[in-house]
């Protein structure tokens, strides 16, 4: 008896931490209207539920929480199917819930199965679970009933006496969140996710957070909004003395996706773009217009309607992207605009705000390109490593600027020349004065900007690029040969 309490506490808490997780939502700009726990009209996928505002592309949510106690069991179709005498299926259970849901609301939904156990690995459906998004894969609904698949599918279908059409538009909302955070990974993300949003994120704060998801349980609290949530926030002590550091988190994805340290406000996932395999993107655009004519525009929006959500002026930058993105997004968010951004640097967090340090950007030579056009001027800043003679080779080709100035910062060139957020603070300030000075003295309307160096030195540097030129074009190290990306004015 004693163990099957402890077992049952254990999984309201696991429950209560899921629930605290997307009530956090609340307060993020992802267009979330209200949050329920344990949702008396959501039949068997009530545990949570998440309902976007009018308008909001995301599909409403319905959880079901399945928390095991160790990971001796699997899920399968066999446990989908398996019926307790008189009872009633997982899978009919979900099944019932998804047609009393999409016959109240006209919005989309997704239902999410969220478990810490796996998929068996000898059951054939496994296959089917795509490891983007959790959904089903269009194998489930396409193979043919001779095969595994398709044999497994039809057990579905004569389980639940549904036809065939109406069985593909169930499959295709299901959500299998398999193999989900431990216990100790959720208190994690939900400490961080705190952290993130200027709470107290101790191991005291979780503790009073899974108390209040108990207490809405116990007190059949119906749909929380902002401002409910605002107000157990402040009933409860949990603004942390910093609150006025909450931030956006954006995640930005050109080159391979990365494990989120805590979930994105915005996933800006631009891989399609880029060739290369799935498992890692190249250098070089598939279409040379999408740098202009997709990834900015959606930058832009991006800025717009975190302009118009939040007070806080605070960027979390994340990902894995090429140098030309990282000069967009900190373009995008402006020192003028008044953000602020913070990066990761190889582990380490560095801002915008920091202080800056003693380092120096240097001169290291100015060069005129025979028939070049008049009209732009380049500069190559050298931080890794040496660019000069890639630029000498790119404008004596392409003949797009007049002049060239090469830049470095007063440090011995490489992957440490960088050793605090001051440094790259220091060097975004200076190089913007050569960069203006420069393109000033030739009269130039446009200026080529060639760069080779960490992230945070093309972030910051992006983050400072006003009044420079006219027209700023980033130019990408397609490896061999460079090419323009981001034209910014």
């Amino acid at each position: 008896m004693a163990n099957q309490v402890a077992a049952r506490l254990a999984g309201d808490d696991y429950q209560h931490l899921v629930g605290w997780l997307h009530l956090l939502e609340l307060l993020m700009p992802r267009g979330v209207a209200s949050v329920t726990v344990e949702d008396a009209e959501a039949e068997s996928v009530d545990d949570v539920t998440v309902l976007h505002a009018p308008g909001a592309t995301r599909p409403d949510l319905f959880h079901q929480v399945k928390y095991h106690v160790d990971l001796r069991g699997t899920y399968s179709t066999d446990v989908l199917l398996g019926r307790k005498p008189g009872g009633t299926s997982l899978l009919e259970k979900f099944y019932n819930a998804w047609r009393l849901l999409t016959a109240r609301t006209s919005r989309p939904i997704e239902i999410r199965l969220l478990t810490n156990w796996t998929w068996d690995s000898t059951d054939p459906l496994g296959a089917c679970i795509r490891g983007t998004d959790n959904s089903l894969a269009d194998e489930f609904f396409s193979a043919t009933t001779k095969s595994a698949v398709g044999a497994s599918r039809e057990r579905w279908r004569q389980h639940l006496d549904a036809a065939s059409a109406e069985l593909e538009a169930f499959a295709r909302v299901l959500r299998f969140r398999l193999g989900f955070d431990c216990r100790d990974e959720l208190e994690e993300r939900a400490a961080e996710r705190m952290s993130h949003l200027g709470l107290k994120s101790d191991v005291s704060a979780l503790l009073v957070a899974v108390g209040i998801v108990r207490g809405l349980v116990k007190q059949h609290r119906s749909a929380l909004t902002r401002a409910d949530m605002e107000q157990l926030l402040h009933e409860h002590d949990l603004y942390s003395a910093t609150a006025g550091d909450v931030a956006t988190v954006v995640y930005i994805a050109t080159v391979k996706q990365q494990r989120f340290d805590v979930p994105p406000d915005f996933l800006l996932d631009w891989r399609a773009y880029f060739d290369g395999d799935s498992t890692k993107r190249g250098h070089r655009v598939l279409d040379p217009s999408t740098w202009n004519a997709q990834m900015l525009p959606e930058l832009l929006a991006l800025e717009q309607q975190r302009n118009d959500g939040a007070a806080s002026r605070l960027i979390r930058a994340r990902g894995l992207a090429r140098l030309s993105a990282w000069f967009a997004l900190g373009h995008t968010f402006s020192d003028v605009a008044r953000y602020t951004i913070e990066v990761d640097q190889q582990g380490a967090r560095w801002r915008t705000d920091a202080l800056p340090s003693s380092l120096s950007v240097l001169e290291r030579g100015r060069e005129d390109v025979a028939g070049g056009d008049v009209s732009a001027v380049a500069v190559g800043i050298s931080v890794t490593g040496l660019l000069v003679d890639d630029v000498r080779t790119y404008l004596r080709e392409s003949k797009a600027a007049s002049a060239v100035l090469f830049l470095q910062p007063d440090r011995t060139l490489g992957r440490d020349c960088f050793t605090q957020a001051g440094d790259v603070v220091a060097f975004a300030r200076s190089t913007k004065e050569h960069l203006r000075s420069f393109a000033k003295a030739h009269g130039a309307t446009r200026l080529l900007l060639f760069y080779f160096g960490p992230l945070s030195g093309a972030c910051f540097l992006g983050h400072q690029l006003n009044a420079v030129a006219r027209e700023v074009q980033i130019m990408e190290d397609q490896q061999p040969g460079y090419a323009p990306s981001f034209l910014l004015t």
